[in-house]
């Protein structure tokens, strides 16, 4: 446990000067006219005064932030206004439920089309986190969201980390994920201006082959654009195992041979070696009477079956894949107004099979960007953040626990060196004073 920390994130202590504790007395204690000692005092509050010791100046910056408790939370506590009152614009059914990530909690509740928006303000630099899980039936826990302005995401304090792999081929045949071919024939090329279905796209020669070892098992998804060259529309193809193939969003509308995925046995089941393996067919009877080359773009292999309901969203989309999990349901606009909203899992929301609705506990909306050492102990802080501008103060340093309102005060300029830079930065002073 560190020395002392605000919701969670440890907070530097000068080891020269350390906390000093100054008793607040809530009433008074005076003598009387006779000189007896008489007490009106119903409680004794702390007020700890400290100093941080050299920071840097962007460390101190945000540090002051953090003790002066700037942004937005919310409990979710029977309304969904925020700490400082802020109250939302709301489109489709969100409500607040009380399943929060933490006891006696309360969650907001967003089903398919529901988004809640209010006006933060928020500058140029933000953090926005928050707890999310998806309420489908299948258990799924409680997961811990960061999201920042430079458009970086954390998931339980790492980056994500997807099943499966999706291609956009803008300039090589590797996925996102960093799978590159198995093995081709004929000629496959990235980076062609197709133009592709989203950009660039694939061009396979006819009769050619692209093969990925993607190590399928049972349960898996295939899905992709695709058009002959000589052909201006594009078809998207979703094939499952054992199912009829999903074409343009229709469910079950084409036989399992009809696409571009080929099996060298003929099973659409079982893969052969779970591999992938796109095919570019021949002649009248593969539908390339010409033997023209086969585009393919935005490439998805899941090592999971999707359910009928993501066919009709992924095909409407309008945009690449998102694999599930790579996308968070927070945005913040050009005015600073904080927005979140049910995230599909074909835009790279949450797995969530059943199309469930999502909770989201523990929402806090800050005006600074949070530094990555802040992203696990926020996590493990094991109680809710705030509620700002106040902070529940824990600590060795402390005497218990406590809720408290910080104020970052008068610091000094400093400079040191740091190997061969010359670091400025400052050391200041702060105080938290206990609430009732």
């Amino acid at each position: 446990m560190p020395y002392l920390a605000l919701s969670g994130i440890p907070v530097p202590v000068s080891q020269s000067s350390g906390l000093r504790y100054s008793p607040v007395l809530l009433g008074e204690k005076v003598r009387t006219f006779n000189g007896f000692p008489r007490s009106s005092v119903r409680r004794k509050s702390m007020s700890y005064e400290g100093g941080t010791g050299p920071l840097p100046l962007a460390d101190a910056a945000v540090l002051r932030a953090l003790i002066d408790g700037e942004g937005d939370s919310w409990d979710f506590a029977l309304t969904m206004a925020s700490s400082r009152g802020l109250w939302p614009a709301t489109s489709g059914a969100p409500w607040v439920v009380p399943s929060g990530v933490y006891d006696d909690g309360y969650a907001l509740s967003l089903g398919v089309t529901d988004t809640v928006s209010w006006a933060t303000q928020l500058g140029e630099a933000w953090t926005v986190a928050y707890w999310a899980r998806v309420v489908d039936g299948t258990g799924a826990p409680w997961r811990h969201y960061l999201q920042r302005s430079d458009g970086s995401l954390s998931v339980d304090a790492v980056a994500p980390a997807p099943e499966g792999n999706a291609w956009t081929f803008e300039t090589s045949l590797t996925s996102a994920q960093g799978l590159s071919p198995a093995g081709t024939t004929g000629t496959v090329t990235a980076g062609v201006d197709g133009p592709g279905r989203f950009g660039r796209c694939a061009s396979i020669t006819a009769g050619g082959t692209v093969r990925y070892a993607t190590q399928l098992g049972t349960q898996w998804t295939v899905a992709y654009w695709a058009r002959l060259s000589t052909s201006s529309t594009w078809t998207h193809y979703i094939h499952r195992p054992g199912l009829f193939i999903s074409r343009d969003g229709v469910v079950g509308n084409a036989t399992p041979n009809a696409g571009a995925l080929y099996s060298s046995t003929g099973n659409y089941t079982q893969l052969p070696g779970g591999a992938v393996t796109l095919l570019c067919r021949e002649g009248p009877g593969g539908g390339n009477p010409s033997n023209v080359p086969l585009l393919v773009d935005d490439l998805v292999v899941l090592p999971y079956t999707v359910p009928d309901s993501w066919v009709a969203p992924w095909y409407a989309r309008g945009a690449p894949f998102g694999l599930p999990g790579t996308a968070g349901l927070a945005s913040v606009d050009e005015d600073g107004s904080l927005t979140v909203r049910h995230v599909a899992a074909v835009e790279g929301g949450p797995a969530n099979l059943n199309n469930g609705s999502i909770y989201v506990s523990d929402l806090v909306a800050l005006p600074y960007l949070a530094p990555d050492a802040w992203l696990a102990p926020w996590r493990d802080a094991g109680a809710p953040f705030g509620p700002l501008p106040y902070h529940r103060a824990t600590g060795t340093g402390l005497h218990r626990p406590a809720l408290v309102l910080g104020d970052a005060g008068q610091g000094e300029a400093l400079e040191w060196w740091d190997g061969p830079l010359r670091v400025q930065g400052e050391d200041f002073t702060f105080t938290l004073q206990e609430a009732p």
